[in-house]
């Protein structure tokens, strides 16, 4: 019953902010909003740099809450 609270996005990094934050857009609509990344993917040491696509993901009772859940790989051989 946890995961269907659950609301995910997929978005663009724009920025690196202080304290580890993300500032990534929305990819349908547009807003750009502040993220961090999740524990999990702290752990395994995965970066993330500007121009990244992302999925992001935010709890429906507390909406100022966002996280970034997954970065996708969009490596041009």
């Amino acid at each position: 019953m946890g995961k269907e609270w659950i609301l995910e996005w997929d978005g663009e990094v724009l920025e690196v902010l202080p304290a580890w934050y993300f500032k990534v857009i929305l990819k349908d609509v547009g807003t750009p909003v502040r993220c961090k990344k999740s524990w999990r993917m702290s752990q395994s040491n995965i970066s993330i740099i500007p121009g990244d696509r992302v999925k992001v993901e935010i709890n429906q009772y507390d909406m100022t809450q966002w996280r970034i859940v997954f970065r996708y790989n969009d490596y041009k051989k």
